[in-house]
């Protein structure tokens, strides 16, 4: 008798489980296509130190695409062409100017809130950031004036200034990896408006702890 009300309660509510809804849907990927365009942007930069240290202005340009993946977030690679440096001033030691040309990878997840028909509303983003230094020529200035081998005598290179290639044999590391944090606006489909702070976690520098930092602004234009 147990068995058959058991048997018969299964072919009752077997068929009621298609019917049950759990209050939520599974969400969608996004069927939108992928945006292409290019940005351009100026930085100031400086490393993370503060004893001599001046922040020098530089520029990146390169390529943008852009993702909607799902609900309001967003992906967008972007690669660029780098420009950026900083100056090492220690009196009575030596002053640097450095100078670097580097290739940059970022791939930024975005979060856009605002009217997506238009195009138009607030971003906030986060992007973990690879750089690889290719070129560029920086500064080293000899300012002590102290030559122990001939006390009183000035050292040929003082205030002389010497030029080396920023990133080759120990110099400057060409790698680099760190993150992104910014904000922006897009104004339309098209066009965006970005400004960040970016920060790199490993040492670049030759003598010393040296990371670089920079605050950027950009536009990126979508075709």
């Amino acid at each position: 008798m147990k068995r058959l009300i058991f048997i018969l309660t299964l072919f009752v509510t077997v068929p009621l489980f298609p019917q049950i809804e759990y209050g939520y849907e599974r969400p969608k990927s996004s069927i939108d296509p992928w945006k292409f365009g290019i940005n351009v942007g100026v930085s100031q930069d400086w490393i993370n130190q503060n004893n001599g240290i001046e922040k020098k202005i530089g520029w990146k340009a390169g390529l943008s695409g852009e993702k909607h993946l799902v609900y309001n977030i967003y992906f967008r690679p972007v690669f660029n062409l780098v420009k950026k440096g900083f100056v090492c001033d220690i009196e009575d030691r030596f002053k640097e100017d450095v100078n670097g040309y580097l290739l940059d990878l970022e791939l930024t997840i975005e979060l856009k809130f605002g009217d997506e028909r238009a195009g138009r509303g607030f971003i906030i983003y986060f992007a973990p950031f690879f750089t690889y230094g290719i070129g560029g020529t920086s500064t080293y200035t000899n300012q002590n004036p102290d030559n122990p081998g001939n006390p009183g005598i000035l050292p040929d290179n003082y205030k002389v200034p010497i030029d080396y290639k920023t990133f080759a044999d120990g110099n400057y590391a060409k790698e680099d990896v760190g993150y992104i944090l910014g904000v922006g606006y897009d104004i339309n489909h098209h066009v965006e408006l970005n400004f960040n702070y970016m920060m790199g976690f490993l040492n670049v520098g030759r003598y010393t702890n040296f990371r670089w930092r920079n605050l950027s602004f950009g536009l990126t234009y979508f075709f």
